[in-house]
């Protein structure tokens, strides 16, 4: 966009109630919404960029780590409390369930009380949730669960707003960092919750008390930010996205690839152990396919900046895929590592994508939020249903062929949205 080019007014339109408009055909729409919201502009000097950026990485580090950290304690605190396999589930699936049913209330939520106000808000949520979850006692850990769900569901919606309105010019590298500290932050929860337990004496609740500490860190290094306090200037226009066919093709996008990362997740060591492969080799296979997934989540937005044609850019990212389910299904044993490798390496490029599509396609900062509140919230639904279906189907057939071929079909269906999901163009409100 050439800064020096004199405003024009644009040409009457015919247009629905929410529409997409390329950026293109009006290059000054950003500068239009600066006009009326100053911190959409980002920041004019280096400290603020700075700490933000800093604040941003921490508040990432803490929206995965704290969830992650009770799948591998799980058959412990299941053994330990007398659960059944429905009251362990529950405490897995809650947080998802959070993210699917409440994820479309917290753009209201940033609206009223301002990103940083909300944002380090949810933050201490975090550490009081997790906090009850460490208790010890089954019905303060659900409360606890729902808290700590019910936050980091406000927090991944509002997250891509503040980079769209922060630094507008690096949505791509800012969603690549803090996607790739996100990943960091499961891996190491996942990595550490067992050696916590063991140097505790067994004790699990430790493994899990320590990232109500991490929260409460992250809390407190927050406070900062909140000198920039800001709320959206003058009346919220009423944006109907949910009869907008873009924002559809984005939460389709969205869904899709969180359906096959939540599967995956749940089924790929299973998977392996079923073909005959030893406990030890399925997990040490379903660790590739995490550990993958982190430098992929870094490098996709990168790579899809540069590549100026954005269709062939969403071919580049979705090969891996298209290698390793096929892979799974009718070679499971032959390269098992490569297919995990090849999982991996999709999927996690797909979720930072997915956040990365948001904050550069809503017009400005408002847009983003209540796009991701659209997209997080069908797109989790659809994820909590993946691996539960996924597993029934395996049990009826009793063969995982099928089921893998519909989650091949899935990614295809991803493909096809991410394609349309890619487009330059801007998603707007009339």
């Amino acid at each position: 966009m050439s800064e020096t080019a004199p405003p024009v007014s644009p040409r009457p339109e015919n247009r629905s109630d929410s529409v997409s408009q390329s950026a293109e055909n009006q290059p000054d729409l950003a500068e239009q919404t600066d006009q009326y919201d100053p911190a959409a502009r980002g920041f004019r000097s280096l400290a603020p960029h700075l700490g933000f950026l800093a604040a941003l990485l921490l508040l990432a580090f803490n929206m995965r780590g704290s969830i992650v950290a009770m799948g591998p304690l799980a058959e412990t605190v299941g053994l330990d409390l007398q659960l059944s396999g429905v009251q362990l589930g529950l405490l897995t699936t809650i947080p998802v369930l959070c993210f699917g049913m409440l994820s479309i209330f917290a753009p209201r939520l940033g609206q009223r009380f301002g990103l940083e106000a909300t944002l380090v808000s949810m933050l201490a949520l975090v550490a009081v949730g997790q906090g009850l979850r460490a208790s010890g006692h089954y019905g303060v850990m659900v409360i606890g669960t729902i808290v700590l769900g019910a936050a980091i569901a406000v927090m991944n919606v509002l997250t891509p707003s503040l980079v769209r309105r922060s630094f507008p010019g690096k949505v791509a590298l800012i969603t690549a960092l803090y996607t790739f500290v996100m990943s960091s932050g499961a891996t190491i929860a996942a990595f550490s919750a067992v050696p916590l337990r063991n140097s505790m004496e067994g004790d699990w609740r430790y493994a899990l008390g320590v990232w109500a500490i991490v929260a409460a860190i992250g809390c407190v290094c927050w406070l900062p930010m909140l000198r920039y306090h800001h709320h959206a200037q003058g009346a919220s226009p009423r944006i109907s996205l949910w009869r907008n066919g873009e924002a559809w093709w984005l939460s389709l996008f969205f869904g899709c690839q969180s359906m096959v990362f939540y599967t995956g997740t749940a089924w790929v060591a299973k998977i392996f152990i079923d073909s005959g492969m030893s406990d030890a080799e399925a997990g040490t296979l379903l660790t590739v396919f995490n550990v993958f997934g982190i430098p992929a989540a870094f490098l996709a937005p990168l790579i899809y900046s540069a590549i100026p044609n954005k269709k062939l850019a969403m071919v580049v990212l979705h090969l891996p895929l298209f290698i390793g389910i096929p892979g799974f299904v009718f070679a499971t044993t032959d390269m098992p590592y490569l297919w995990a490798m090849c999982m991996g390496l999709g999927q996690g490029s797909m979720i930072s994508m997915a956040l990365t599509l948001i904050g550069l396609r809503g017009a400005d900062p408002q847009t983003s939020a209540k796009l991701s509140g659209m997209c997080q919230s069908l797109g989790y639904l659809l994820a909590a249903t993946g691996p539960v279906l996924f597993g029934a189907l395996h049990d009826y057939l009793q063969s995982w062929q099928i089921p893998l071929l519909i989650l091949f079909a899935v990614a295809a269906v991803q493909f096809v949205s991410g394609l349309r999901a890619g487009s330059p163009d801007k998603i707007v409100s009339r």
